[in-house]
Formats: C-alpha cells, sequence, structure tokens
C-alpha cells in the first residue's frame, strides 16, 4: 500500500502532466483536424479525472481529520 506522501506526489505528479497536456493540446489545435479535436478531448478527460482525483484525496483527509477529532470528544 502506498504511503500517503507517496500518493500524494503520485496525485500532484500526475494532475500537473495532465494539465501540461492540456495546455500542449490546447496550444496545437488546428480547427480543421479531427485528430487535433480528439486529443484535445482526451486531455480535458485526464485533466477532470486527474482534478477529480485530487479533490477525492481532500475529502478523504478531511473525513479522517473529522473522525479523529470526534473520537478524542
Amino acid at each position: 500500500m502506498l504511503s500517503s506522501d507517496a500518493l500524494r506526489r503520485r496525485l500532484d505528479s500526475n494532475f500537473e502532466n495532465a494539465q501540461q497536456d492540456l495546455d500542449s493540446a490546447a496550444l496545437n489545435l488546428d480547427a480543421f483536424s479531427p485528430d487535433d479535436w480528439h486529443a484535445f478531448n482526451s486531455a480535458i478527460r485526464q485533466s477532470s479525472t486527474a482534478s477529480w482525483a485530487v479533490n477525492q484525496e481532500i475529502v478523504v483527509k478531511h473525513n479522517l481529520a473529522k473522525a479523529i477529532i470526534n473520537e478524542i470528544r
């Protein structure tokens, strides 16, 4: 099982790569090329998935901290 820090670094790396791919696809977009549009749409989906994963990690950390605080009370 991955440690919390390793998972965080992996999520950050995947998110940064997805953002870079999206930027690259947007800059290289040719209005008349279906392949370019497909690459752009694929990059948007990957960016969306990476963003969702980062948000889920934040939710898990929040819920874990909340559960720990509630148990201490």
